[in-house]
């Protein structure tokens, strides 16, 4: 019978993988994807510089975006035809190769073997914060300092809004929030100018969009409408926390104290606020990538609503609602 460590017995060689880990070189490094493509997300990354703005080396959402719009756009996924080893795609768009991951730490082989669900789950719950590779050539790099408020805002004032669509929305659905980037003006999304908490859902599908079409009430079924509504894909939205009728004194304040849980039908549920900030700020077409990194939140961090009392004679408005008529404002 094989015999299996615990993870408190694998953190002993810790400090030897990482020290590994500072001792390799990412080269570009073709993979063979589950579909057959041979793909180079490091390539890919290198070769277009809106994508390393957008999604830097992240393999994942790489191969994300050009199953949906490189491919087709005509964009380079490779520069070499040889593909070295394979990978898989998991849940929440991460690229992993078991066998590259046991066979490239011992400590990992004599602990799991080549038992790919242990190995995955080790990935996630210690590895990735290890700075373990998942597959080879797989570019490691430290996650960026956290920015603070004022300069979001210096962001938001720099934004290129010349360009039709000069706003990238990131939602990052383990952590639940939402950060903007705004377009400089070269054309990358490298500015970090606001985030906000949400309440996406386990439905909530990751991956690149293009947002569609607003609408200032959105209703649900059983009566319940969303305020500032803005399309992301299909029948997901973002949207605020649901009113209980198309009134703005009618919040469903329990569901508002929610917010920052994943506990929607789908959509990514915001403060009123910040629902209409991306209403008012976002056009059709902006680009939208749904993620998961329950690690790391965003550059701004993931910020905090405030919750409603039981007895608050306000409970009936979200405290983020511009209306003039708001008692929160007064």
């Amino acid at each position: 019978m094989k015999k299996i460590l615990s993870y408190a017995a694998v953190a002993l060689s810790v400090m030897i993988a990482v020290l590994t880990i500072g001792a390799f070189k990412a080269e570009a490094a073709p993979l063979s994807m589950p579909d057959g493509t041979v793909f180079d997300p490091v390539y890919y990354a290198d070769s277009y510089a809106d994508l390393k703005a957008a999604f830097g080396y992240n393999g994942g959402l790489l191969w994300n975006h050009y199953q949906i719009f490189g491919r087709n756009e005509g964009r380079i996924a490779t520069a070499s035809n040889q593909p070295c080893g394979s990978v898989k795609v998991m849940p929440g768009n991460v690229l992993f190769d078991s066998k590259f991951y046991s066979d490239t730490y011992p400590d990992l082989k004599a602990a799991f073997g080549e038992d790919e669900s242990l190995l995955w789950k080790h990935y996630q719950n210690c590895g990735r914060r290890e700075g373990r590779q998942a597959y080879y050539g797989e570019m490691i790099v430290a996650p960026s300092a956290p920015i603070s408020g004022t300069q979001a805002a210096e962001n938001l004032a720099k934004v290129n809004r010349s360009t039709g669509r000069p706003f990238l929305i990131k939602v990052n659905r383990a952590a639940c929030t939402v950060t903007v980037y705004g377009m400089d003006d070269a054309g990358n999304y490298s500015l970090p100018c606001c985030a906000f908490v949400c309440s996406p859902g386990v439905s909530t599908p990751v991956g690149t969009f293009r947002s569609g079409q607003n609408a200032r009430w959105l209703a649900f079924d059983g009566g319940q409408y969303g305020q500032y509504a803005k399309r992301i894909s299909g029948h997901y939205w973002f949207h605020s926390v649901m009113y209980n009728g198309r009134n703005e004194g009618n919040l469903d304040w329990p569901a508002f104290n929610n917010l920052g849980t994943v506990c929607s039908h789908g959509c990514v549920r915001l403060q009123a606020g910040d629902a209409k900030w991306i209403y008012d700020n976002c056009p059709v077409g902006t680009t939208v990538e749904i993620y998961d990194d329950a690690a790391n939140p965003g550059p701004l961090g993931k910020p905090e609503a405030p919750k409603i009392a039981a007895n608050d004679p306000r409970r009936g408005w979200d405290p983020t609602d511009p209306n003039p008529a708001n008692p929160w404002w007064k």
